[in-house]
């Protein structure tokens, strides 16, 4: 079945999301990576410069022997306070890969945003969690709003496009149209958000998941908002990370009539399609807000993980999603198996941010 769903998304890049060390600065509200059982094993056994070199090769012969391209997302805790970071993207870069960091603003300067432009990274991520009170308190550190405002200049002027991610709940989603206003003024090549994922820290937030019907209505307001943006010439792209656009987007009548294939997934979660995440320490997660270890590098190649998982293969089973398989979108939503794990601890479980009424 990986094969087939490989073979189907050519046009589609197959992600690494690797998180090089669980060094951080922050301690935010949300974080996924505290209160984990990987957490310690990350700190004190973060793989080695040599390690991480074996890892990129067996990656880029991975992606050969599949024929697709690869998108190494770096990120961490900080990915900017791993030793030898830079060297690790620039031998990264030579084997033609994508590359993308998911990092904190702090270390933005002009020096160090020249230097990975140079590197040839093509995108780099902040977080701004609401207006300023409100992100610096869920990011446990005063001054992170101005810095994330300060590193999007940054990064914009060296030519590096800044995106602005935003994890959603009760806390913040009051804000979140004012922080959609304030990346196009502050001029965000990009914008998304996501929603709040209870576990790690985010398990102490579990009640500050929006209910389905408070979610919809949060997103009829964002997609007018974002209508506005476009027509008031924004050069911000905002993107629609959240697969449950897909039925919104039905609802309203702006999806394109259903396919005659019934089999095919064209989108939704990339678990078990075309992503994988490596910790600090090497262990290997299908989706990081998935806390469910499935392999581990260098030790085991990627290939093999990815195709020999019995617990990965199981996950692309959908037939075995309790709600999702008997909706019509299931081959274009599948909603968040993590925010479904997270809440209930089974990720065939239903999303508990869908507002669809399915026949069980």
């Amino acid at each position: 079945m990986a094969a087939d769903n490989l073979s189907r998304m050519k046009d589609r890049k197959f992600v690494l999301q690797w998180h090089l060390t669980a060094k951080c600065e922050y301690n935010c509200q949300h974080c996924y990576m505290h209160d984990e059982p990987t957490y310690e094993s990350e700190l004190s056994n973060e793989l080695d410069f040599n390690n991480c070199i074996k890892i990129i090769d067996d990656f880029d012969k991975t992606l050969d022997h599949w024929g697709i391209q690869g998108q190494i997302n770096f990120t961490g805790g900080d990915p900017l306070l791993k030793n030898g970071v830079f060297e690790i993207i620039k031998y990264a870069r030579e084997k033609n890969m994508s590359i993308g960091i998911l990092g904190n603003p702090d270390r933005i300067d002009y020096e160090t945003a020249e230097k990975l432009k140079n590197l040839g990274v093509s995108r780099y991520q902040v977080s701004i969690d609401g207006l300023e009170e409100t992100h610096d308190r869920l990011r446990g550190k005063k001054g992170a709003f101005k810095e994330a405002i300060r590193a999007i200049h940054t990064l914009e002027d060296v030519g590096i496009p800044s995106v602005v991610m935003f994890t959603l709940s009760k806390i913040n989603a009051h804000e979140l149209i004012d922080v959609i206003r304030l990346v196009d003024k502050e001029g965000a090549s990009i914008f998304d958000f996501a929603r709040l994922v209870p576990i790690g820290n985010g398990k102490n937030l579990y009640n500050e998941m929006l209910t389905p019907e408070e979610y919809k209505e949060l997103l009829l307001k964002v997609l007018e908002e974002y209508r506005k943006q476009k027509e008031n010439g924004s050069k911000t792209y905002f993107g629609r990370k959240d697969y449950l656009w897909q039925l919104l987007y039905q609802e309203l009548g702006l999806l394109k009539p259903l396919p005659h294939d019934k089999e095919t997934i064209f989108s939704g979660c990339g678990i078990g399609m075309d992503l994988l995440v490596i910790l600090a320490d090497g262990t290997v997660y299908p989706c990081r807000r998935l806390p469910i270890k499935i392999g581990k590098v260098p030790e085991q190649s990627l290939w093999d993980i990815f195709i020999n998982s019995e617990e990965l293969n199981k996950m692309r089973d959908i037939d075995n999603m309790k709600k999702c398989s008997k909706c019509e979108l299931k081959q274009f939503c599948r909603g968040c198996p993590a925010v479904a794990y997270g809440a209930t601890g089974n990720y065939f479980g239903e999303d508990p941010q869908c507002w669809k009424e399915v026949q069980k």
